[in-house]
């Protein structure tokens, strides 16, 4: 088990460096000077010869790089270039937000396609099948943008009872932090919702069709038994790698959703970095969403191996 819990962090760390490597480099390729974007139209040469040397951009980008991972091992992620404020400061409080806005749509996600999955593969080719299978079709081609947008105008526009936007902590007011977070929640738990119910029916159909599940089903075994204990548990497994490649793709997905309805996430961030040409913030957010995706992987390695023990061994 040790050795392929290293294993596992070790092409982990690999990872994340060639993707540093990457960020940096698409970065600095981005067209726009962030140093005369933050003096505005009339700039001053001087000055933006001692910004540019302030923040080190006057150096070569290989040397730039290696400056930025040494200041990111010493918990140094520089300083924003709009308007001098520790990156750390900025970025730190949204890291929650993101977070927690994935995590309530993928928990809304799970409450959804497990019993739908499991309905459609025991009704399989009913018109409850048909139905649901039509309608998780439906939600997997919409995008999220679109669905967000629907969602905000039947809920906050028309019927009035949620807002379209803002934040509140949760640790301030509860109730008023979920009427916020419903919206864009369910705007990225419908879809992956739709994408995980029907890799579940997949998986249920192909185990409700092998020989040990004829053989119980010979011996009198009683169907929900048959379908809750032995198949669904064997189904699940291949859904649990669907269920954490979904929830780091959502803290990317999550950034179109923050624009959407205006929430002060991590994704709301970069954009507005990316904008600005402000390197050190985009830099920091990319990084950070990277690290995640790649812990999150880990992770679900590592529970795929608890609950499938042959992968230890392989």
């Amino acid at each position: 088990m040790y050795k392929f819990v290293l294993k596992r962090l070790f092409f982990g760390l690999i990872t994340i460096i060639g993707i540093s490597v990457m960020i940096f480099s698409i970065i600095h390729l981005i067209p726009g000077d962030p140093i005369e974007i933050m003096f505005g139209k009339s700039p001053n040469k001087e000055a933006i010869e001692i910004a540019r040397k302030f923040y080190n951009l006057d150096k070569p980008v290989v040397e730039q790089y290696f400056m930025w991972v040494n200041n990111l091992l010493n918990g140094d992620l520089g300083e924003s270039i709009m308007d001098g404020r520790q990156v750390s400061e900025l970025i730190t409080p949204r890291i929650g937000r993101s977070l927690m806005l994935a995590s309530v749509g993928v928990i809304i996600s799970l409450i959804l396609s497990i019993p739908l999955g499991i309905i459609t593969a025991w009704r399989h080719n009913s018109w409850v099948d048909f139905n649901l299978t039509t309608v998780s079709l439906v939600l997997i081609s919409i995008p999220e943008f679109w669905l967000g947008v629907m969602l905000m105008l039947l809920f906050s526009v028309t019927l009035k009872i949620l807002p379209i936007s803002g934040y509140i902590s949760p640790f301030v007011d509860i109730v008023g932090w979920s009427k916020i977070i419903i919206l864009p929640a369910c705007t990225i738990g419908f879809i992956q919702a739709a994408q995980t119910t029907r890799m579940i029916r997949a998986n249920l159909l192909e185990v409700l069709g092998l020989d040990y599940i004829k053989l119980m089903k010979a011996a009198g075994v009683v169907n929900s038994r048959i379908l809750l204990v032995h198949a669904f548990r064997n189904a699940f497994i291949p859904v649990l790698t669907l269920i954490g490649m979904q929830f780091g793709y959502l803290m990317g997905g999550v950034i179109i959703v923050e624009q959407v309805f205006r929430y002060p996430g991590l994704g709301n961030l970069m954009i507005k970095s990316l904008m600005e040409r402000n390197y050190p913030v985009l830099q920091a957010c990319i990084m950070v969403y990277a690290i995640v995706f790649v812990l999150i992987n880990i992770i679900v390695d590592l529970l795929y191996s608890v609950v499938n023990p042959k992968v230890r061994s392989q």
